[in-house]
């Protein structure tokens, strides 16, 4: 399963380190808009960084200047302003918390609306080798990690750096060889950090990769259950996720045993600071060059320093997460992978033909042709049918007269001027598709067929006519305000194909393109499409891919194709004069029913 999922184009793992710097820097970009907000949060946070210092100098004013005369007079004022820094560094905390937050969420809701605005420009090829769970985790965990990131991570460690300068200033500025005592196992710390990071790093960035590959796998796996149960591959499929998720335990124990030695090094390094303060704290005393309102002052803040260093473990736990979503997030944002418009399109207008001019075409750069020089023209108004074998090529042409792909040699015309030349929301608007797999979205029936746009009475009664759908809603409890179940599940197949007909209806394409419209479903609903079918198909151009060559005898032009070749064509009659490769076709159709 692994060796497979690694042949996407999108892979979830990370296999080399990620350029930190470089990343860091992109990210930094989507908080530019909101700079006035981080200048008030980097205000906050060297604010509270001098507030983190005042509790220990309050400290030392009362036990030196007070305590010291065995007597507490004359020290409410100094009391007071020490509940009244408390309230204040309470209240620039909050602030602060509530500002990183809302830039955070803001810049990554800039963020996946990008995500999803490029998603929405990939090409199909792009969709074919990127499972939906992959992209899924794309839009929504690892933007998450990144906004765990804004809101603890990144900007945390800023505010943490500004209180270790404040605590360090603070020392040196009170007692020069306590501040020296304290800092002193500082190389110790860093070599430490320094070992924990280059352990750690490559365990969380796998860990990421194979929680993100077990997503996509469970997504796909929920999405097809009814396949799987059908086919007894209960067993497999559980062993594959068993597989999955064995992985992700040994690199998430990696990263456990990364802590389970960083957590105590830094107890021992802290413990040791301390005993070594302490210690030399007792010769100052009894030489009477220390007072014991400064060490208690020192200890305090040296339990205040060493509090981001333990908390450094979780922070760099979010950066490496981050940073590791965030080149798998830039790697999709900097895919290129999509049909482009030329600065300067054409308006897309049909009033003559559209022609094929020796189109060849391949789904991979290297792989099997799947149409091969095809030449040939749909006139306006013309039906034109196409019939082959299942691999002949026939489902291609549409999806390059609709420019899902481009051709790889040759060119498609359009009333004379190359499909590439037009641009491409008018060309798409041009064409009514109706496949043989309606997809249905959650919702109304009215919400499938209007699609977002605007409601027209008028017009929508008329293409609940035309498509047959009357009877149906009529029958339904809530009319057209009927919730149709994810993908459609609360109509039949049938249903399905007349929704899908009066979506195409409503939008009043100048081309009808058909798909196999009516292979997958009853006798009496295929009647009821036809009869759809032979009302518009006279005032619309029609372009039929057909798999029952009964429905298609009237068809002003048949093509027929195979292996990527357009071998025959010319009507019914014509054809089955001609005694080849369509009139066997529907010999061998006809012997089967």
């Amino acid at each position: 399963m692994a060796d497979a999922a690694n042949t996407f184009f999108q892979s979830d793992q990370v296999d080399q380190q990620p350029m930190r710097h470089t990343l860091l820097f992109r990210l930094v970009g989507y908080l530019r808009p909101y700079w006035f907000s981080l200048i008030v949060l980097l205000v906050l946070m060297a604010g509270g960084a001098v507030l983190e210092v005042m509790p220990s100098e309050f400290t030392l004013r009362l036990i030196d200047h007070h305590l010291a005369k065995g007597t507490l007079a004359g020290s409410g004022p100094l009391i007071w302003a020490f509940f009244g820094f408390l309230a204040l560094a309470f209240l620039v905390h909050i602030t602060r918390y509530i500002l990183l937050g809302w830039v955070g969420q803001m810049a990554m809701l800039d963020l996946r609306m990008q995500l999803f605005a490029h998603l929405m420009r990939r090409s199909t090829h792009f969709f074919h080798r990127n499972p939906v769970g992959r992209l899924m985790t794309r839009v929504i965990s690892d933007v998450q990690n990144l906004n765990d990131m804004f809101s603890s991570g990144f900007v945390a460690i800023v505010g943490d750096a500004l209180s270790l300068l404040a605590i360090v200033i603070w020392m040196f500025s009170k007692h020069l060889g306590l501040a020296a005592v304290a800092l002193g196992v500082l190389p110790f710390l860093l070599i430490a950090t320094e070992i924990f990071r280059r352990h750690a790093g490559d365990a969380f960035r796998e860990t990421q990769g194979r929680y993100a590959a077990i997503q996509a796998y469970l997504q796909e796996q929920l999405s097809g259950m009814s396949l799987v149960q059908l086919n007894a591959q209960e067993g497999p499929s559980r062993s594959a996720f068993m597989g999955l998720n064995q992985k992700y335990l040994a690199a998430f124990i990696r990263t456990i045993f990364a802590y389970a030695v960083f957590f105590p090094v830094v107890e021992f390094i802290t413990s040791a600071t301390l005993a070594a303060l302490i210690f030399y704290a007792g010769f100052k005393l009894q030489s009477g060059a220390l007072t014991l309102g400064l060490l208690l002052a020192f200890i305090q803040q040296s339990a205040r320093f060493f509090r981001p260093i333990r908390e450094l473990a979780e922070r760099y736990n979010v950066m490496q997460t981050a940073m590791a979503s965030s080149e798998r997030i830039f790697r999709l944002l900097d895919n290129r992978d999509e049909i482009t418009e030329r600065p300067d399109p054409k308006p897309a207008r049909f009033e003559q033909e559209i022609r094929f001019e020796e189109v060849s075409f391949a789904y991979e750069e290297k792989g099997r042709r799947v149409v091969q020089q095809l030449s040939g023209a749909i006139p306006k108004g013309r039906r034109i049918a196409v019939v082959g074998h299942t691999g002949a090529g026939k489902t291609t042409l549409i999806n390059l007269l609709m420019r899902f792909y481009d051709v790889a040699e040759g060119r498609i015309l359009l009333d004379g001027t190359d499909l590439r030349e037009l641009r491409l929301k008018e060309l798409r608007g041009l064409f009514g598709l109706v496949l043989q797999d309606v997809f249905i979205f959650s919702g109304s029936l009215e919400e499938n067929i209007l699609l977002g746009r605007p409601r027209e009475e008028r017009r929508l009664h008329l293409v609940l006519e035309q498509s047959q759908l009357e009877d149906m809603v009529d029958r339904l409890p809530e009319g057209l305000g009927t919730q149709v179940g994810e993908r459609g599940q609360k109509l039949s197949a049938g249903e399905r194909q007349l929704v899908a007909f009066a979506r195409m209806l409503y939008e009043e394409p100048a081309i009808l393109l058909l798909d196999e419209a009516t292979a997958n479903i009853d006798s009496e609903t295929e009647h009821k499409i036809q009869r759809v079918i032979e009302r518009v198909s006279h005032r619309l151009t029609t372009f039929t891919i057909a798999h029952r060559l009964s429905t298609i005898k009237d068809a002003d032009e048949i093509w027929v194709m195979d292996q990527g070749r357009l071998i025959e064509r010319g009507t019914h009659d014509a054809l089955m004069l001609q005694d080849a490769h369509y009139a066997k076709l529907v010999r061998l159709q006809f012997s089967e029913a």
